[in-house]
């Protein structure tokens, strides 16, 4: 069992082959070993573990503010960058256009990275970041850009009111299909197995600690002063 949780929660950060990036074996290209798309993470790597936690998360968020499920997908991106170090970045691809969820993108991008945090506190060592795409296909009223002199004029303040009245009915039906209560239930199971797990890998990293083994993390030692 113990093994189990080392090979699904990274206990073992470095083997011989050298640190899991969670990529099936492929050929020896730059492209490949630079970046990869979310399609090559293994399910029972410690990436495809992330993965799936951060698509629960993504859920339980779209869920408590009633935005429809499949109007943003969760796609993760196996990244090793220079200064930082393999990791991963989380794309979110907006899937249907609606101004209201451009003007509260920030706000939902902090909280989303709020969640992570709170349910993996370790998420620094590997989250590298969040980045926005979007596939909205017809739905958007606006494919070209407008005249440059719309860039001088004031922002109306009552802009996002006026579309928020605006909303169609389809657009709360569409939020609305799944009951919320069976919504809930089942984002939340998945989201405490999920935190069982890190809890038991927070366990298991402690008491490799205490016996003197190697932990991922020191804990910092003051200089002395001169």
């Amino acid at each position: 069992m113990r093994q189990v949780f080392e090979r699904l929660l990274g206990l073992k950060n470095r083997t011989a082959d050298g640190p899991d990036s969670g990529l099936k074996p492929v050929a020896s290209t730059p492209a490949a070993t630079t970046r990869d798309s979310q399609h090559t993470i293994e399910d029972n790597s410690d990436n495809g573990t992330r993965r799936q936690l951060v698509q629960m998360l993504l859920r339980d968020c779209l869920r408590r503010h009633g935005i429809a499920a499949d109007w943003v997908e969760c796609q993760m991106l196996v990244v090793n960058s220079r200064s930082r170090g393999p990791g991963m970045y989380v794309r979110l691809v907006l899937r249907h256009w609606d101004a209201r969820l451009l003007t509260y993108a920030f706000a939902f991008q902090n909280e989303l990275l709020a969640a992570i945090t709170q349910f993996e506190p370790q998420s620094g060592t590997w989250l590298h970041g969040i980045s926005w795409e979007f596939k909205v296909g017809d739905s958007c009223p606006y494919p070209d850009m407008p005249d440059p002199a719309i860039w001088g004029a004031p922002a109306r303040a009552a802009a996002p009111v006026a579309v928020a009245a605006a909303a169609p009915a389809a657009v709360m039906a569409a939020a609305s299909a799944m009951p919320a209560a069976e919504a809930e239930d089942d984002v939340m199971r998945d989201l405490k197995d999920l935190q069982n797990m890190f809890a038991a890998r927070d366990a298991s990293i402690e008491q490799e600690a205490a016996a003197g083994a190697h932990a991922d993390f020191q804990p910092t030692q003051p200089s002395s002063l001169r």
